[in-house]
């Protein structure tokens, strides 16, 4: 049977981690990975494929990865005309992260009402749109109007030649005595909900207690800001991408997002992923979207979003039994690997491919 090929199409990160999840997964299922980078206007990417696009054989499918509604559109044009179907990753919906997280336009404003109609016409174009949990498939149905047989779940999983259990002596040993350490890394998202992280820190300052932040993002000043005089806090310096298991593994409990937008009750972080992926227990908010096992699995603790008070008694008890926390270890990874790897997602485009027909 000839190999089937995909055509990767937009202004991408081919280093982001979803992309580099799904396009190892496409090639894992045995597809051709065709990139085409677009470089002058998104939006007449057509013409533009026309005069520098890759040559060769007609692809079996377009796909438009992450955050790329400027692409979509040029690429169902070229697609189309062709009679290949185009699957879309967006990922965020633009007019959710303008009105509803950020909270910069209202809904009644001309501008988000035009935003919100070319989404939809954008998402309904597509062919298949990819979702990276039920609750966001959920909210591109009722918002954008997409059919439920568009709409597909693919987790976002992570890069596990990357974020994997510790090699021989790269796990630091145990020390019971020392002060319990907590992580938040990711890129300072309103959704995260960094300040009320800081606000559980300054809750436990008599405590032995200590809280590490890494990453980068537009709210990481603000979040240094509310932060100042806080002694149990560390803001690390960043690590290349390929360093942040190291830091992960540094940590006893890593957290995840805990954001009172409606966006931070729709999604699974990314780094809960590579925190589960590298054997380490979280605390999260809850959403539907995270397979329903998730409640009874131990290394997973779901607590209140917008709540300082709720990470701090998610955190203290462990002070008293800082063994079983090692043993989560290996909890968290089992869940990892059960329910939210490459071997899950795999099987989740597999089947989604199988259903167009691919």
């Amino acid at each position: 049977m000839a190999k089937k090929t995909v055509l990767w199409w937009g202004r991408f990160s081919p280093e982001y981690s979803r992309n580099r999840v799904a396009i190892a997964l496409f090639k894992d299922l045995g597809w051709d990975v065709v990139i085409y980078q677009v470089r002058w206007c998104c939006r007449l990417g057509d013409w533009e494929f026309a005069l520098r696009g890759p040559k060769g054989a007609k692809p079996d499918l377009v796909w438009v990865p992450v955050a790329r509604q400027r692409d979509a559109m040029a690429a169902c044009r070229w697609a189309h005309r062709r009679g290949i179907p185009v699957a879309f990753d967006p990922m965020i919906s633009a007019w959710d992260k303008k009105v509803l997280e950020q909270q910069k336009w209202s809904a009644e404003e001309g501008r988000a009402k035009r935003l919100l109609a070319w989404e939809t016409k954008l998402f309904n174009a597509v062919d298949r749109m990819l979702c990276d949990t039920s609750c966001h498939a959920d909210f591109f149905h009722k918002h954008m109007g997409v059919p439920r047989e568009k709409l597909s779940v693919l987790f976002t999983g992570t890069d596990e030649k990357v974020f994997k259990p510790a090699g021989p002596g790269e796990d630091p040993p145990h020390d019971p005595k020392a002060p319990l350490r907590i992580l938040y890394h990711g890129a300072y998202l309103p959704l995260h909900g960094t300040e009320y992280i800081v606000e559980a820190a300054r809750m436990t300052q008599g405590l032995p207690i200590h809280w590490d932040f890494l990453g980068w993002g537009a709210y990481k000043a603000q979040t240094e800001t509310r932060a100042q005089g806080i002694k149990n806090i560390t803001f690390l310096d960043k690590v290349p991408y390929v360093e942040v298991p190291r830091v992960i593994r540094t940590a006893d409990i890593v957290l995840g997002v805990f954001g009172t937008t409606e966006k931070a009750s729709r999604v699974i972080g990314n780094k809960v992923y590579e925190a589960m992926a590298c054997c380490r227990p979280v605390i999260n908010e809850y959403c539907t979207g995270y397979p329903p096992e998730a409640k009874d699995c131990p290394a997973i603790t779901f607590i209140p979003p917008g709540n300082p008070k709720a990470i701090v008694d998610a955190v203290t008890p462990w002070l008293e039994k800082r063994d079983e926390l090692v043993a989560l270890r290996k909890e968290a990874r089992d869940f990892f690997e059960k329910h939210l790897s490459m071997k899950v997602i795999r099987k989740q485009l597999a089947d989604i491919l199988a259903d167009m027909g691919l």
